[in-house]
């Protein structure tokens, strides 16, 4: 324990250090040498890069400026350090009469760079005395500030009234199941980034960079037309990324360089560049991680609404490294065993987290199908089955305990969200509940989904049966993955009639393909029934409509899933035989193609396709694997390995 005089010492000797002056003559300065330090201190501007050098066009998202930005001299080139006064702790500061913190010998000082650290939160807490800021808050690292005539050279600023409209946007389709950044503050400080117009009132860099993200993010979820020339919000995309700062200074800004890497990656997810929004998604993650925020902490050393903060956005960053892993067949960056922290709770003054705590659990449940089923592994059959089985019984039990708010019941009639009708239902309510199920939906999906294509195979190499030799219980798993489908179709119907479906949105995008992927598979089993026309002539409306609105996205996908459908024919047949249109993807991107009518609603009270394809009823609940050794032969089918990913799981069939 060091006594008082010691940290007194201490105190001296950092005062001493920041009054030495840096040596002269030198005619060169290297980044972060002694001159620049001192241009920092004496209110020099920082250098920033020409905005018309950037190597990226504004036609396209540009694959460089969704690279992991790199340390070049930027306008945050010189965030390490310190701009005048500011978190500085003179020498001649009479220190509180309250008594020292002591800095105990604990095995983790043996860092050099933490025993710094516990330094400066030392003497921080000193010249502090009375503060209510945490630690972490006092030592977060104060951006620089930029001028506000960088607002006046980003093409496309939107007004304060757009503005506001993008952020309800955004915050309609991801700010209630998921908590990326604390709305309440944003708002406040867009709100006064519009109205303290003059220059003496400078914009702090990074937050500027965050708001870019959070308007770029609302212009891609509002979408365009199909004669746009860029994707929609990659202006602002770019001119963010101009500005990011490396990742060993992002990590210097605590919370808000983990939000902004994490809405970085959001921009891309719904963007559907689903690789590079896993690197920024990864690295969002692991610099929470780096920040301790997936350990409890209980010990007071932050306040009720940063607790509340960290507690919302760890969470959120989990959920979203995890879907993009499942999606890409990608490894995860933290294994469950090692987060403490507990689920977000309702906490009074704050929105309900009862739609967060769904979602985490089914991201969790998303984490165990993938390290069960797509990734190799060592597992007995005995442990394997009962890993299935306790993945489908967690998924029923998450869809049987939905928040009443978000409770939405299937019928003849259509859809309903606690007990209204889904359209004359609140918005926030029906776009939340849809995530929701569609969540859960398409983790039931991946789970039983290798049973479908095991049977599509035999139908293949063997011109047989689907599957004679399956038992009753894995047919009622077959039968369950298409009754998710069926039921997240309607479910996505029912979006694009209220025109509440994302116009560009990872998630509905995504469930709609493989929705659209399971019908191909019906038809693949039973090739001369037509049993899964209608789902996917369903699946391919709603595509036609993304497309409509300017998804490129989903013009893409289109594509994709009419060259399966063009696969399923006999050799002989002529593309006039098939009992559904395709047609070449150009002509989706054209603009010829006129906008669907409203998607009449599948017809869940009773399944032909069903009741040819399984006989019973697929419930959750009721499904015991027990003695199914069968199951481990069917997920572990030599010679054929699933990804999880649609196409390279067809691919695999295909060939």
């Amino acid at each position: 324990m060091y006594s008082v005089s010691q940290i007194q010492q201490l105190q001296q000797k950092v005062a001493d250090y920041e009054r030495q002056q840096p040596a002269t003559g030198t005619s060169t300065t290297q980044q972060g040498s002694p001159s620049q330090d001192q241009g920092a201190e004496n209110g020099d501007p920082p250098t920033t890069r020409n905005a018309g050098s950037s190597p990226v066009s504004d036609n396209h998202l540009g694959t460089r400026a969704a690279e992991t930005p790199r340390s070049e001299t930027s306008a945050f080139s010189l965030l390490g350090q310190r701009p005048p006064n500011e978190d500085r702790v003179p020498a001649s500061r009479v220190p509180s009469s309250r008594a020292p913190r002591a800095i105990l010998p604990e095995p983790s000082l043996s860092s050099s760079e933490i025993f710094g650290t516990e330094i400066r939160t030392l003497l921080l807490a000193r010249s502090t005395a009375g503060s209510e800021k945490s630690p972490a808050a006092s030592m977060a690292v104060a951006s620089p500030h930029l001028d506000r005539e960088l607002i006046a050279n980003v093409r496309g600023w939107p007004s304060e009234e757009e503005a506001n409209q993008l952020l309800e946007l955004v915050v309609l389709n991801v700010g209630i199941s998921q908590h990326l950044f604390d709305i309440r503050s944003f708002s406040d400080s867009l709100s006064r980034l519009y109205r303290d117009t003059g220059n003496e009132t400078p914009i702090r860099g990074l937050w500027f960079v965050q708001v870019l993200f959070v308007l770029a993010i609302g212009k891609l979820l509002r979408a365009g037309t199909v004669e746009d020339s860029e994707v929609p919000g990659v202006a602002f995309f770019n001119e963010a990324m101009k500005h990011m700062p490396t990742m060993s200074d992002m990590k210097k800004h605590s919370v808000l360089g983990i939000e902004v890497v994490g809405l970085a990656a959001l921009f891309l997810q719904v963007a559907d560049r689903k690789d590079e929004a896993y690197l920024y998604a990864s690295m969002a993650l692991r610099l929470a991680i780096s920040h301790g925020m997936h350990k409890s902490t209980g010990n007071g050393k932050f306040s009720r609404s940063e607790s509340v903060h960290r507690s919302r956005l760890w969470w959120s960053l989990y959920m979203q490294e995890r879907r993009l892993a499942a999606a890409g067949g990608y490894p995860m960056a933290i294994a469950d065993e090692a987060i403490s922290i507990g689920p977000p709770t309702d906490v009074a003054g704050f929105a309900s987290a009862a739609a967060i705590r769904v979602n985490v659990r089914a991201a969790q449940i998303t984490g165990r199908i993938t390290s069960t089923i797509y990734v190799q592994n060592t597992n007995s059959e005995a442990s394997f089955i009962k890993d299935i089985e306790t993945i489908l019984h967690s998924l029923h039990d998450v869809e049987s305990t939905m928040p009443a708010e978000y409770r939405m019941n299937f019928s003849p009639t259509g859809l309903t969200v606690a007990g209204i009708i889904f359209s004359d239902a609140d918005p926030s309510y029906a776009r939340t509940s849809a995530s929701l199920y569609l969540s859960i939906y398409q983790a039931v999906i991946h789970t039983v989904r290798p049973i479908l294509l095991y049977m599509a195979r035999n139908v293949r190499d063997r011109e047989s049966e689907p599957a004679p030799n399956l038992s009753p219980t894995l047919r009622r798993l077959g039968e369950i993955c298409v009754e998710a489908a069926r039921k997240s179709l309607a479910i996505l119907q029912a979006l694009r009639n209220t025109e509440l479906i994302a116009k560009n949105a990872f998630l509905d995008l995504d469930i709609l393909f493989s929705v659209g992927f399971v019908f191909v598979l019906v038809e693949a089993i039973h090739p001369s029934k037509n049993l899964g026309i209608s789902g996917i002539e369903g699946s391919r409306n709603v595509l036609q409509y993304l497309v409509t609105v300017g998804n490129r996205a989903a013009a893409k996908r289109l594509g994709e899933l009419d060259q399966m459908c063009l696969h399923l024919r006999p050799p002989s047949q002529d593309h006039q035989d098939l009992p559904y249109e395709t047609a070449n993807v150009a002509a989706h991107t054209s603009g010829s193609n006129p906008q669907p009518e409203g998607d009449q609603p599948m017809d869940l009270s009773n399944s032909p396709m069903l009741n040819a394809m399984f006989p019973g009823n697929g419930d959750l609940a009721n499904i015991s694997l027990q003695g199914e050794d069968g199951l481990y032969w069917v997920y572990h089918e030599p010679g054929f390995v699933y990804t999880g990913a649609e196409l390279a799981d067809w691919e695999a069939l295909e060939y």
